[in-house]
């Protein structure tokens, strides 16, 4: 007798498949990009991949997930045919870029100090700057909402919530997502001005997550005013 398993467990199964695989496939690019934008091009040492390098990595895999999730509803309304069948791994997306976003909070407070990050700390008083505070404090709250987000996207949490309740928590995301777009600006935008950054045509690792959330909002903001057209 075949094995056959129950549909709804099965379609569980191979969402995590197709994320497991999005993520590999993003992760991978992400990662071959840092190394030569920082280690070939700009002489970091290849003694920092394992962490400083990879944090980088992580930092824009989490960027892309948590977008994907975010713009494959946008993108169903613009083409129903062509982005309606992967809808439901919206969730699953999702959740996995909040793990790959606390892997990259991790990595980051075992990095934090003046020896990886020196324009973050005053050198006359060892104290993180204006600039670097202001980077953090976005960083932490978009990451506490996101939590927020990824627990009541768990089944037996999102049950016993009301459907606009439920709404309303997911929607949040966006406010989150500004504030990781707040996060990389800060901590980026002088380096984004500077020529020199754009070595070989290749921009940070902050620049590209910025415009990731920009694409992002703008594909949000132009499916709600043709939303609100039709009407």
């Amino acid at each position: 007798m075949h094995n056959i398993a129950h549909p709804n467990i099965r379609g569980k199964s191979v969402g995590w498949e197709k994320t497991f695989f999005i993520f590999l496939i993003v992760f991978i690019i992400s990662f071959a990009y840092a190394i030569v934008r920082y280690t070939v091009i700009r002489n970091v040492s290849f003694e920092n991949v394992p962490l400083f390098i990879a944090n980088k990595s992580i930092a824009l895999t989490a960027t892309i997930l948590i977008g994907l999730s975010y713009i494959l509803g946008p993108l169903t309304r613009i083409s129903r045919k062509h982005f309606e069948r992967h809808l439901y791994l919206r969730k699953h997306i999702g959740i996995s870029g909040f793990a790959v976003a606390a892997l990259h909070a991790f990595m980051s407070l075992a990095l934090l100090s003046p020896a990886y990050y020196p324009k973050f700390f005053d050198a006359a008083t060892g104290k993180m700057t204006f600039i670097a505070e202001t980077s953090m404090l976005a960083g932490i709250l978009a990451f506490l909402i996101f939590a927020v987000i990824s627990i009541t996207s768990l089944p037996p949490i999102e049950r016993h919530m009301h459907k606009d309740q439920w709404k309303l928590v997911q929607r949040l995301g966006y406010a989150a997502y500004v504030l990781v777009l707040l996060h990389v600006a800060v901590m980026g935008f002088r380096g984004w001005m500077n020529p020199e950054s754009y070595k070989y045509g290749f921009a940070s690792i902050s620049l590209i997550a910025a415009l990731v959330i920009v694409l992002v909002l703008v594909m949000r903001v132009l499916v709600m005013a043709m939303s609100n057209k039709r009407h």
